[in-house]
Parts: C-alpha cells; sequence; structure tokens
C-alpha cells in the first residue's frame, strides 16, 4: 500500500510499528472507516508504537494484553484516553493475530459450576433469541454478579432461589442505577429465569416475581397502536408521489412483518426474493436471517425484473443503491 494513500501519514511514517500500521490502514479502508476515522485510530496506534519502543518492546510479535493495559494506563495518567480508544487498540491486535504477526491467545476454559451456567445462557441468547453481542454481554453481566451474591462461596444451588432473594438484589443494585440501566437489569432476569426455568433448574417461573421499574416520564405513552390506528398511519401515506408509495412500503415493513428501523434501512433490492417469497433480514448485531410470508409472493412486481420494478414503484432517489442498480436503471431511461 503507498503511503499516500494512508491518511494521517506523518504519524505513520518512521514508525517502529510503520509497516503493521499501513498494513492496518488498508483493513481499515476495505471494511468502509472514512478517513477521519482512520486518523484517530492511526494516531493512536503511532502513540502505542512510540511507547513500545521507549520501553523496549518495539517488536509488534511482542504485543500482548498485559501491554495493551499497561499503555493504556499511561495515557489514563496522561489524561490523553478517549472514547473508542480501548477498542481500537483492541482490534488492532486482532489484526496482527488474523495476519500471524502475534501468535494466537491460548485460553484455558473455565470449567467451574458458574462459568457452565452462564455459557449454556450465552449460547440461548446468541443462538435462539438471536440478540446482539452487546445485548447478550448486559444479559450476563447482571446474572453473574446476582449469582455471585446469592452463592458466594458456592455451590450453585439454583433449586434454592426464592422470590425474596431476586427482590432484594433488585432494590438494593437499583438505588445507584439510573431508570435505564434498571430497566435492562430487570429484563435480564426475567430472561436469565425464563431460561432457568425451561431448563429445569428452578422449579417455578421466577421471571414473574422481578419487580418492575417505574417510570413515571411514559406513564401517558402508548406501547402500540391499535389496528385502526395503523390503517389510519398508512392511509396518510399519499401513494401518488415516489415518497408516499416509499413510505408507504416503509410503513408496511414495520406495521406487518414487524422490521425494525434500522432492519428497514439496510434493506436492499437483492434482499427481496420475489419468486422464493423471503425477504432476507440484516438484524442487529450483524445477524441475517430469512422472513417468509405469503404476501410476499403475492406482492410480485409486474415485470420480470426487480430492477426495473424499481423504477415503477419510485425508488430512484435512494441513497447508497447498489452500483448494479444504478446502472440498469440508468440504460432503461
Amino acid at each position: 500500500m503507498r503511503g499516500s494513500s494512508v491518511p494521517g501519514k506523518k504519524h505513520v511514517q518512521g514508525n517502529p510499528l510503520e509497516f503493521h500500521l499501513r498494513m492496518f490502514a488498508a483493513a481499515l479502508r476495505e471494511a468502509g472507516y472514512r478517513d477521519r476515522a482512520m486518523c484517530s485510530k492511526l494516531r493512536l496506534l503511532a502513540d502505542l508504537g512510540h511507547w513500545l519502543k521507549r520501553t523496549g518492546q518495539s517488536l509488534a510479535s511482542n504485543l500482548e494484553e498485559h501491554l495493551l493495559e499497561a499503555f493504556v494506563k499511561h495515557k489514563q495518567r496522561m489524561q490523553q484516553m478517549h472514547r473508542g480508544d480501548s477498542k481500537t487498540l483492541q482490534q488492532f491486535l486482532a489484526h496482527l493475530r488474523k495476519t500471524g504477526v502475534v501468535s494466537s491467545r491460548k485460553l484455558i476454559p473455565d470449567q467451574s459450576p458458574l462459568a457452565r451456567i452462564l455459557v449454556c445462557y450465552e449460547q440461548h441468547l446468541l443462538l435462539e433469541r438471536r440478540l446482539a453481542s452487546a445485548t447478550v454481554f448486559n444479559y450476563l453481566s447482571f446474572a453473574r454478579k446476582f449469582l455471585v451474591e446469592r452463592f458466594p462461596e458456592g455451590p450453585f444451588l439454583l433449586n434454592e432461589l426464592r422470590a425474596s432473594d431476586i427482590s432484594d438484589f433488585v432494590l438494593r443494585c437499583c438505588r445507584g442505577m439510573s431508570v435505564g440501566t434498571a430497566q435492562i437489569m430487570t429484563t435480564a432476569f426475567r430472561s436469565f429465569f425464563r431460561f432457568l426455568f425451561q431448563k429445569g433448574e428452578l422449579q417455578a417461573n421466577l421471571a414473574a416475581c422481578v419487580p418492575s421499574v417505574a417510570d413515571r416520564r411514559l406513564s401517558t405513552v402508548p406501547k402500540y397502536l391499535t389496528p385502526e390506528a395503523v390503517e389510519l398511519v398508512l392511509k396518510a401515506s399519499n401513494r401518488s408521489t415516489a415518497i408516499g408509495r416509499r413510505d408507504y412500503a416503509i410503513l408496511l415493513l414495520l406495521a406487518r412483518l414487524g422490521f425494525r428501523a434500522g432492519e428497514v434501512i439496510a434493506l436492499q433490492l437483492e434482499d427481496i426474493k420475489w419468486r422464493a417469497g423471503e425477504i432476507l433480514v440484516r438484524g442487529k448485531g450483524l445477524l441475517h436471517d430469512l422472513c417468509q410470508r405469503m404476501w410476499v409472493r403475492s406482492w410480485h412486481p409486474t415485470c420480470d425484473k426487480t430492477v426495473l420494478s424499481a423504477k415503477r414503484v419510485g425508488y430512484l432517489c435512494a441513497r447508497g443503491r447498489h452500483a448494479v442498480v444504478l446502472t440498469a436503471l440508468a440504460q432503461w431511461r
């Protein structure tokens, strides 16, 4: 990769990690990072290279987690740590391991009873509930904290859990939490105790014993729209215009298929399989799934090519359209 194509060249050139920084910059560009974000990351990693040289650890192959932790403490003492810097350091270390510069970390699996419970619960959240990794991390953190506090010396006798254990823990922890964090905690507990009950670890479903967190600011906001209200919203779209037809299609996806807003935004033309009656859903946490509904098959465009039908419904102005679609539309004009 040429030096002229590296954002923040002055930070990279002459750095002890220059070669690896250039390769990392190329990987960032392929991943779609913008120049501004790349400059910020490379500036931090350039500081890491100089710090490693001063401490006698200039070889990238020697980079490990304990060195990154020491570098973070150094930056914190200098009050130079910013949001996202720790993630950038871990990202760079993962890149070095992927390219074979740093040997893979050998992890010793935790075989403790607590680990077995949490690993099983984690698999349930990822594979069955299909939750995002950040949500799984939060749920596991609350479950671990509860179990460790309830069984400080072990063993983890889950069938001895009582409703009072849950309410006491929630009331004690909520005092130092925001309303949003407390609501996440109670949601995590309901999920965790439902999971234990389904696995036969609990004699009763203690999810119903988790207290609710009051938030009076939302007391007057409806939790859902009635079918009549949904129809009124759909009728409000002016389908005689391109924008109105676009809005109507978005509202249909939200109301009839239960798409999230981010899933609608991520939807592309090639994700709609007209003949198979399927829609590829690009969900949270980079998870992809197929949505199968009969109405997809009945709502088949009148022309054979989906690309051409896009012009008929008026989606020409959408930003980020795939280059193939733009080319095809340009040829059809």
